[in-house]
């Protein structure tokens, strides 16, 4: 006689294949949960398993403290309130950093560009209910892999600048007009590394080789339409004084796009309690950047092309917050805030090498890759720094943006398919082994 099935509240909520998920994991990172203090006793929670799949379902599927207790009282893993589960996530803080850290060294190095590790790095607010406990993610993604290479989270106090990432001989820095600035310029140049920024009409202040101060709106006026020009410019070293030098690219925008610029900017003022000033609106008509690296390695006319793909590391930021919920913080305090945040990161590097490890499959091959007679992660979007369409250098496919139906934030992870078509079931098993039911807890009665 067949025995009867178990209520909804006893039935598992994860299925099988979380060993499939934590094989994404550093090796060690069940002896790190003992050694960081977050796992010190087989009371409640009985290995750090349990505890970092609690902790997946409270920062990566976003549940509240109370759901996720829930959840795991009705998997049977752990029975204990929401102050004991949240004590337990509390002291997790070293040991999620510690796990983030190693994933991301053990990535193995992107495919040169021009010669160099182009990186493109940015950060992005995230704030608490009432705009309580924000905080600042400093986020840098390789070219043209996109994927993530290193984060930080750190309080609103510190801006945004390239001192928050290691830097190497051979690295190639990239970030907006935030990060024209001397000093994480000059500590890029120190290291070995080279910068391609964004220039701001006040960010940075730049000398011709006879060390007078250029007047570059001045210079961008006499620009012709759709042709790009270069001239020597460098800065002084603010720690050392010494000249950091590199070159100054311009181009004049067309009419279309630099009204759209300007119109941006009187928002962007707007929203302050002012108006910007002419010479302000003025810029905005012009794409001004520079760069340390040599013309010789990186020509006048590549310098635009490679820019133009830091478009992606904006579309990594709206995937995590639209597709995983980033910009969604259940916290109130900075320390709770910081936790959530770091367990989120982590989920979200978890999934995306789920995708990795899966690579891609034809839906008309009824198999992976091979199948299909492609070599693994070749995927149909694969663009390296080739332009699709739209002009957007390096550009993949945007499965979860406006229009296109949205993508699961459980089975897709923080890059949705990642331009390669459709999702590999390993990849969908993978990333669903935290809860049988999405986001939404399992009925409970």
């Amino acid at each position: 006689m067949k025995p009867p099935s178990q209520p909804p509240s006893q039935q598992a909520v994860v299925p099988p294949d979380w060993d499939r998920l934590v094989r994404c994991l550093p090796p060690s990172w069940r002896g790190e949960a003992k050694r960081l203090g977050a796992f010190r006793r087989r009371r409640k929670i009985r290995s750090p398993d349990d505890l970092l799949r609690m902790i997946l379902i409270y920062g990566g599927v976003g549940l509240s403290l109370q759901r996720t207790a829930e959840t795991s009282e009705a998997s049977r893993r752990a029975s204990l309130s929401k102050v004991a589960l949240w004590y337990r996530v509390r002291a997790a803080g070293p040991w999620l950093e510690a796990m983030i850290g190693a994933l991301l060294r053990q990535r193995v190095a992107p495919a040169a560009l021009a010669g160099y590790q182009v990186r493109i790095v940015d950060g992005s607010q995230v704030s608490g209910p009432a705009r309580r406990a924000p905080l600042r993610l400093h986020y840098a993604i390789s070219l043209p892999a996109l994927t993530c290479t290193e984060l930080r989270v750190t309080s609103t106090q510190q801006a945004e600048s390239f001192s928050h990432f290691p830097v190497a001989a051979g690295d190639l820095l990239m970030g907006d007009r935030f990060y024209a600035k001397a000093a994480g310029l000059a500590a890029v140049c120190r290291a070995g590394g080279e910068v391609l920024v964004r220039l701001g009409r006040t960010s940075l202040t730049l000398y011709d080789e006879e060390g007078v101060r250029i007047d570059w709106l001045a210079w961008c006026r006499r620009l012709r339409n759709g042709r790009p020009r270069e001239r020597f410019a460098q800065f002084r070293d603010p720690s050392s004084g010494t000249w950091v030098v590199g070159r100054l690219c311009a181009l004049r925008l067309p009419q279309a796009q630099a009204a759209q610029a300007r119109q941006r900017c009187l928002k962007a003022g707007e929203r302050r309690g002012g108006r910007p000033r002419e010479k302000t609106l003025a810029a905005a008509g012009y794409l001004c950047l520079f760069t340390t690296a040599p013309a010789q390695r990186l020509p006048l006319g590549m310098v635009g092309e490679l820019y133009r793909a830091r478009w992606q590391i904006e579309i990594s930021f709206k995937r995590l917050k639209s597709l995983l919920h980033a910009d969604q913080l259940r916290a109130t305090s900075e320390a709770s805030a910081r936790i959530w945040l770091l367990a989120k990161m982590l989920y979200a590097l978890l999934l995306e090498g789920c995708l990795e490890a899966a690579g891609a499959f034809s839906p008309c091959a009824g198999g992976g890759a091979e199948a299909a007679g492609e070599p693994a992660g070749s995927g149909h979007g694969e663009s390296g720094l080739g332009s699709d369409p739209s002009g957007a250098v390096g550009s993949r496919r945007d499965p979860g943006g406006p229009g296109s139906g949205g993508a699961d934030p459980v089975a897709a992870g923080p890059l949705g398919a990642r331009g390669r078509g459709v999702l590999s079931p390993a990849a969908a098993a993978a990333s669903d082994s935290l809860c049988r039911h999405g986001s939404r807890p399992p009925p409970l009665t």
